[in-house]
């Protein structure tokens, strides 16, 4: 072997280019060494930085030349040995040490890489050149996944890459902090191209090896994409996506590998044996089980479990419905021990009459709003779906019946209200096929002049302003931060209602609680301190300043109808618990989250949810229930007739309260991870049986199951 300098010029540029790196590294040794660093640890990777941008003088300037004899064999070991690099450099992101890994893990994460290596070579037929795209390829996908990871607790999944634009729609309101893994894994990737730099193509004079080595990289290709996607092998090897928590997942057994692992549940497919003619059967047989006759007028009281249901009105009428889901909503008091100056939830724990109030478990955790909403208004579950899909980007192409369906058979006046864009999770064009007559948006609010200015500038205070002197008096009220605050929100609601002849059913979805909680601003009082936790939790005392703001909004609301003469019922529960400090989560824990026990991760994924009327119904405290059940608790309490699939539901959830993402808890309180077999596997299938029919089958839907007939609509008792 020979080496080979480079001229002055460019060992002048490889000199600059190396001491930026160090003198970069080094101004910010703070990422490292800085007060919630691990002494010992930052030291350490401290130190790799310094020596990878020192490193890379050398490899810029020295360039080895091997003997034609031995250049195939050098270049071939040299071309396998990438991978190895490049899965360092992807879990440097992850703050995961390859040598971490057990042995079979780390030859599944080596297996994945190198598919890529393989493909892209075959396309290119260049050692380098591959080398230059996988690598940026896998560069930016370990930035992306770190980066998401720090501002909503959650990596990049696939099908985060479906709402690109919902994603951008709300970026400019999180604030990226560079961290040590960025940092090293950023030096790591510079290194490793610097390394691949010194590759050159392996070129076979003879026809029988260019046919050898490209048929083995086709085969290698063939036989791991179809055995990975098209077989249990990696599922009976102890593989699958930890739906639970991704982060631990990709922690744990590698990121891009995970990402990977999750793409194979991104296609929906008929359930096994799935026939359209046996899905009013499966649906009947539940019923008649319970003594329901499916097409007689009484259903399962969700509240009793008797089949004493009945449609009614109240004072002649039907109530209007208000359906609220509160962005981030939830009571960080249900995790753990925590104690706050004052009580940022006093109007909420006070409600008690003509209420039902519980704990809601729902799908997705810091982030996927939409996928718990479309649970909340069709009764569908996404656990019958592609885990870690999401619905509305993906499935929704047809009518969908729904809650809105029902209301709208019963000449109710249907109105969502969100007041951020109207595009955001692919709403625009899902309503209109939910039923929806009218979606109010940010665009419906703010005018266009003000809208334009703020996206250009990203400037909150400047927004303010500009609201405030449009808007006068109401301006000043309108925001919270960023976002619409809910007291504005709820007084839109008020002024929808006072529009509205016919009973109203309205679904709001909110956003002043929206993350990220980085941030003061003008106008914004946070009052409320955490007081019985040692670490500092800027984010998550902001995050429950705003919900003390919600609370007093919900006030003002309920006090409104509480004057009204309308019959009204108002239902509001969270999304999903918010992207907060990790560190609060441990500490309220006493756990890491990689550690979480089944009850732990349970309470992920509960959020409060409050049912209330100003006229009378049976109050409840309920144990348990999933957000697919919530709107057959809000018609029963509203009075409505039910269709056969609401009917079907209601006897559902008297074996099954809890059917999610996190697993199942039956009647008797048991609890069954999702990944788990269940005494009520028979009865699952079905119901996804029942789903897809409503949801997918584009042909054969059983369409009188879920849409009411005229015979139903006049609710009379």
């Amino acid at each position: 072997m020979h080496v080979r300098f480079s001229g002055k010029k460019l060992m002048l540029l490889a000199a600059a280019v190396s001491a930026f790196v160090v003198i970069f590294v080094a101004v910010n040794f703070k990422v490292y060494l800085g007060e919630d660093a691990e002494l010992d640890r930052g030291i350490l990777l401290f130190v790799l930085s310094i020596l990878g941008g020192a490193a890379m003088f050398p490899l810029l300037i020295v360039w080895p030349s091997v003997n034609d004899k031995w250049k195939m064999l050098a270049n071939a070991i040299m071309f396998f040995c990438m991978p190895v690099l490049s899965l360092q450099m992807v879990e440097c992101f992850n703050q995961k040490p390859i040598g971490q890994f057990t042995f079979k893990t780390g030859l599944a994460n080596y297996m994945i890489i190198l598919i890529l290596y393989l493909a892209c070579w075959l396309i290119t037929g260049r050692f380098r050149l591959t080398g230059l795209i996988v690598n940026s390829f896998l560069y930016v996908f370990a930035l992306a996944s770190s980066v998401l990871e720090q501002f909503r607790g959650t990596p990049l999944v696939p099908s985060d890459l479906a709402s690109i634009r919902t994603g951008l729609n709300v970026a400019d309101n999180y604030s990226f902090v560079l961290t040590w893994n960025i940092l090293l894994g950023s030096v790591l990737f510079v290194l490793v191209c610097l390394v691949n730099q010194h590759s050159t193509g392996i070129r076979p004079e003879k026809m029988r090896f260019k046919v050898l080595s490209k048929s083995l990289a086709g085969a290698y290709l063939a036989v791991v994409v179809l055995t990975f996607y098209f077989t249990d092998i990696s599922a009976n090897t102890g593989y699958t996506p930890d739906f639970w928590n991704q982060a631990r997942g990709y922690h744990t057994t590698g990121s891009f590998f995970n990402f990977c692992l999750n793409t194979k549940y991104l296609v929906a497919r008929k359930p096994a044996g799935y026939d359209p003619d046996a899905v009013t059967g499966y649906l009947y047989d539940e019923l008649e089980a319970c003594g329901v006759d499916p097409d007689g007028e009484t259903s399962i009281n969700v509240l009793t479990g008797e089949n004493d249901y009945e449609p009614f009105l109240v004072d002649g009428q039907h109530p209007n419905i208000i359906f609220i889901m509160n962005e981030s909503f939830s009571d960080l008091r249900n995790l753990g021990d925590l104690e706050t100056n004052e009580d940022y939830m006093p109007f909420w724990d006070s409600l008690t009459e003509n209420t039902i109030r519980g704990y809601v478990t729902v799908p997705v955790f810091g982030t996927g709003t939409s996928n718990t909403e479309f649970e909340a208004l069709t009764g569908d579950t996404i656990t019958s779906l592609p885990l870690g899909s999401n619905i509305y980007q993906l499935y929704l192409r047809q009518e969908l019946p729904s809650m809105v369906s029902t209301t709208n058979s019963l000449d109710y006046t249907s109105v969502a209200l969100h007041p951020y864009y109207a595009n955001g999770w692919n709403r625009d064009k899902v309503y209109p096929l939910m039923g929806f007559s009218e979606f109010v948006t940010l665009e419906d609010i703010v005018d266009k002049d003000i809208l334009e200015e703020y996206e250009k500038t990203q400037n909150a205070n400047e927004y303010r302003r500009n609201l405030i002197e449009r808007y006068y008096p109401y301006g000043a009220g309108m925001l919270l931060r960023r976002f619409i605050s809910d007291s504005y929100d709820f007084e839109l609601i008020e002024q929808i209602d006072r529009k509205t002849d016919d009973p109203l059913f309205l679904f709001n979805v909110t956003m002043q609680n929206h993350g990220s909680y980085n941030y003061s601003y003008t106008g914004f009082d946070e009052c409320i301190e955490i007081t019985n936790m040692e670490g500092d939790y800027d984010k998550t005392e902001r995050y429950l300043s705003l919900i003390k703001a919600s609370d007093d909004a919900f006030e003002q609301l309920i006090r409104y109808y509480e004057n009204s003469t309308e019959p009204t019922i108002i239902c509001m529960f969270g999304d999903h618990l918010p992207g907060v400090e990790t560190a609060f989560y441990e500490e309220i824990y006493g756990s890491s989250m990689d550690d979480l026990n089944a009850e732990q991760e349970q309470v992920r994924y509960e959020t409060p949810f409050l049912i209330w009327a100003n006229y009378d119904i049976e109050e409840a405290e309920v144990d348990h229930v999933s957000s697919n059940y919530l709107s057959v608790f809000l018609e029963q309490a509203a009075g409505l007739p039910m269709t056969k699939y609401e009917k079907y539901l209601a006897a559902l959830y008297q074996t099954l309260p809890v059917i999610s993402t996190v697993g199942y808890v039956d009647s008797e309180d048991v609890y069954y991870p999702s990944s788990a077999s269940t005494p009520y596997d028979d009865l699952l299938y079905e119901y996804s049986c029942i789903e897809y029919s409503s949801l997918l089958d584009k042909t054969d839907r059983q369409d009188d199951l879920f849409y009411l007939d005229d015979s139903e609509n006049s609710g009379e008792n």
